[in-house]
């Protein structure tokens, strides 16, 4: 499916731009712990879209969401990124 692999690209190159420290967030503290935070909301949002509770047109305004989440993310910033991904995640009830 597209939007997995756009999901799962953008992930990747998230959790390669942090590097340690930064925001509070209960999940993310870590390289690890943000990619599995990452990899459950990909889940998420795919099971949303096929699932119907988000519409598939939705998937194009959520791959550029989720290409935002650096702008303003410090390097290092773990906690950062997550909490721009809840952001995402309660802006389309994922």
């Amino acid at each position: 499916m597209k939007i997995l692999g756009i999901a799962a690209l953008a992930a990747g190159a998230l959790v390669l731009a942090a590097c340690g420290g930064g925001s509070s967030h209960a999940s993310c503290k870590d390289q690890a712990t943000t990619t599995a935070y990452m990899q459950k909301f990909t889940t998420d949002m795919t099971s949303a879209i096929t699932s119907g509770k988000v519409d598939p047109s939705k998937a194009s305004e959520i791959q550029a969401d989720l290409m935002k989440i650096p702008d303003g993310v410090k390097e290092g910033d773990y906690g950062g990124i997550c909490v721009k991904v809840d952001e995402i995640k309660k802006k389309y009830g994922i």
